[in-house]
């Protein structure tokens, strides 16, 4: 035989067995029956390696499909043959000690769905969602008023399970939480001198000098159009990425948040242009075969098809996440720079997505949002919402809905954190939806579950910046101490807490919100922006020694596009107005002009002194009004408040200092919150903790590789306030300098520390 003919026979005569349900490692022979050499190559190593190892997802991410490239020599002649395997997700071995109760309510001749998911305990006393199976599957309709009881089993075990469903010739009728309270961002409110408005002047800079052309790429060559010669995204962006089309999406959201904080036309300029590009796209799309009506993307209608007969991850990548970038975008552009055709772009794409989820079965839908990172859909039920607010057409409604997710919503109504385990940044958003549904139906099952999300993740998944996740994951309630690593608080997960604590507060003007949103906003937010106008945000914020703030700048990570956004986001919430009141929340430099009211506030803050609040007030003509001041959680004691320079005796009203009076020409109010060092203890591990001075936490500017370790006795007599530097400070035992973690930019710095 010549050595063509033995490796074609030997590329004939192998056989590695069943490829399409691998569960074991395979032998992968290093020679053929004829003698050819065979070299082995995987191109993904973590479930097939080119030894023929199999290591299986773990249960719930799915099976992975794995190209395994066998390449034949002889003598002169090499030839190759490419095999498909499919790597089975591990079976579910979970140990269930305890089912938390399932009960749900249903109404008399309508279909009701049993929740796919509930909260587990399990052996080693983890408390985690699990998938469930019904008997019957998980649309049931009674006829009959009644207690019934449904079973079934926990999803790939015997585990079985068992659950009540009261049924009712109507549903409860329930007394619903109203908005109480509204921001008054936009316009109204003008940032002044501080470090939030450097930020923010630093990003609409870069704004300033961003190619739309480049932004619009990926959409124009999807849509065949000329690219116009312009250059191509990068990182996540790239043409080859499966998550490309993001950061455009982010980047219009950037564009209208800009122009609402500054008013520059250029930048409203830029909006329009991109928006009537994405018009001619969508129209270009609409006008191919194989296309539906409506759609518009960076790339074709396949990675939607692929994840509706369960493609995993990486081979598709989150779709729906990145529709929900671009439609939020559009529809922030037509809110606050009203450009009107975006709102016709967004229609298109509700009136789509809504024709494709609407012919799917409820457990088709349930089974997509469970997989990992390919389900992932961000926030496309807020987004659905709000465009069913803006226009008053059922059909985006409905498809708000179909979006909802019994995983991270079940065990939620259960009262039960089940967060371990759970995507921080895939599923904060959805609660984010679950307000701006209850916003627009009045569902109260919406806000408990927000309420109850929220109360879960600031009380016991919180990092001391207020920033939550490591490695992008939650995990066991109160394990902050021993998950220090570089992998900490990723920055979108802060940006959407941030939206919902705000759409928490408007219906209940709560001042432990806004203290989160404080810590939230000025230590990692602000912390997380390039002290250039690079547009460079951090994806993670590290925690551990040594740590060094790394800027995304090319990469186009999810946080890069957030961050193109938050920094314009800090006028938002300073400021509330509820009924015969002004809420002053954020202590952040600014000015307030209530037109129809005739009344203007200005506020400073001390530079050195956090605590010093100076606040202007000029009114045109005589007004009623209460100004609401926020006694902050960091005061160390009773304010004292003065009114044109008198002492002034406020109460105290639900977490705010009350100041009430006549208002009438200028009046000037003086507020000396105590501010002092103070230590805070991570929860799990008390022997590490922070050190903060009013609302900041303080970095270690420190090279050491080990933790810095401090006696941990009174924090005032352990540290010394340098001369003429604001904020900072020098540690007595080892004179290591502390500044605030929002004003470092690359020195190696630590946050938390260690007790002796």
């Amino acid at each position: 035989m010549t050595d063509r003919e033995r490796v074609r026979q030997d590329i004939e005569a192998l056989y590695l067995g069943n490829l399409g349900t691998v569960e074991f490692d395979l032998e992968l022979p290093r020679r053929g029956k004829n003698g050819s050499a065979i070299r082995w190559h995987s191109d993904n190593p973590a479930f097939l390696d080119d030894g023929g190892h199999v290591t299986r997802p773990a249960f719930g991410r799915g099976n992975r499909e794995v190209t395994l490239t066998a390449q034949f020599t002889c003598g002169d002649c090499t030839e190759e043959k490419a095999y498909r395997v499919t790597v089975l997700e591990a079976n579910n071995l979970i140990e269930v000690t305890e089912i938390y109760p399932i009960s749900l309510s249903a109404v008399c001749g309508e279909t009701a769905c049993l929740p796919s998911a509930s909260a587990v305990r399990t052996r080693d006393g983890r408390v985690i969602a699990q998938p469930l199976e019904w008997d019957g599957g998980l649309e049931h309709t009674w006829e009959q008023a009644g207690v019934y009881e449904v079973r079934g089993k926990v999803k790939g075990t015997r585990i079985s399970v068992a659950g009540q469903v009261r049924v009712t010739d109507a549903p409860e009728a329930a007394a619903l939480p109203e908005i109480a309270a509204e921001s008054c961002g936009g316009s109204a409110v003008l940032l002044e001198g501080s470090d939030f408005y450097d930020a923010q002047e630093r990003m609409h800079t870069y704004l300033l000098h961003i190619d739309p052309d480049q932004w619009l790429y990926n959409f124009r060559r999807a849509a065949g159009l000329p690219d116009r010669g312009a250059p191509e995204m990068t990182g996540w962006d790239s043409p080859q990425g499966l998550l490309r089309g993001h950061s455009t999406g982010h980047c219009l959201s950037a564009l209208a948040l800009c122009f609402r904080a500054t008013g520059d036309e250029a930048i409203r300029e830029k909006a329009a242009y991109m928006v009537d590009a994405l018009k001619e796209c969508q129209d270009a799309f609409a006008a191919q075969e194989g296309y539906h009506p409506g759609f518009l993307s960076a790339y074709s209608e396949e990675q939607f098809d692929l994840l509706e007969v369960y493609t995993p991850y990486p081979k598709i990548w989150a779709p729906y996440y990145t529709l929900h970038k671009l439609l939020a975008g559009l529809l922030d552009l037509y809110r606050l720079a009203e450009l009107e055709k975006a709102l016709e772009i967004a229609e298109g794409i509700g009136g789509w997505v809504h024709a494709r989820l609407s012919r799917l079965g409820h457990a088709q839908r349930v089974k997509m949002w469970s997989i990992y990172i390919a389900g992932e859909y961000g926030g496309m039920n807020e987004a659905l919402a709000e465009l069913y607010r803006l226009t008053g057409k059922t059909a985006y409604l409905e498809a708000a809905k179909y979006f909802d997710n019994d995983r991270l919503l079940y065990p939620l109504s259960q009262g039960v954190d089940a967060l371990d385990g759970m995507h921080a940044n895939q599923h904060i958003p959805q609660i984010v939806g679950a307000m701006k549904l209850y916003e627009v139906t009045g569902e109260r099952r919406y806000y408990e579950d927000a309420e109850r999300f929220w109360q879960e993740v600031v009380g016991s998944h919180m990092y001391a910046v207020g920033g939550v996740g490591e490695s992008e994951m939650f995990h066991e309630a109160g394990s902050i101490g021993r998950l220090l690593t570089k992998s900490t608080t990723e920055s979108c997960a802060s940006y959407n807490m941030l939206k919902l604590t705000a759409a928490l507060y408007r219906f209940r003007p709560d001042a432990a919100y806004m203290d989160y949103y404080e810590r939230a906003v000025t230590n990692h937010i602000l912390s997380s922006c390039d002290h250039r106008p690079t547009g460079g945000s951090t994806y993670f914020l590290s925690m551990r020694p040594r740590a060094v703030k790394d800027f995304d700048l090319t990469e186009n990570s999810c946080c890069h596009g957030t961050g193109l956004e938050s920094h314009f986001k800090y006028a938002e919430n300073i400021y509330f107005t509820g009924k015969d009141c002004v809420y002053i929340n954020l202590f952040i430099p600014s000015r307030l002009r209530l037109e129809e009211e005739g009344l203007t506030l200005t506020m400073r803050t001390g530079e050195s002194d956090p605590g010093a609040v100076h606040i202007t007030v000029e009114a045109d003509r005589s007004l009623r009004k209460e100004l609401r001041i926020r006694c902050p959680s960091w005061a160390g004691g009773r304010a004292a408040v003065r009114v044109d320079g008198a002492p002034y005796d406020a109460p105290l009203c639900g977490g705010y200092l009350v100041v009430s009076r006549e208002w009438m020409g200028r009046t000037e109010i003086a507020v000396d919150f105590p501010c002092c060092l103070r230590y805070e203890p991570a929860p799990d591990r008390p022997e590490r903790f922070t050190v903060h001075y009013g609302p900041y936490v303080l970095a270690a500017l420190t090279e050491s590789p080990e933790r810095l370790r401090l006696s941990g006795e009174d924090p005032e007599a352990a540290f010394a306030r340098e001369p003429d530097r604001p904020l900072a400070f020098r540690c007595r035992e080892n004179g290591v300098r502390f500044i605030p973690l929002e004003k470092v930019w690359r020195e190696e710095h630590q946050v938390y520390l260690a007790r002796y």
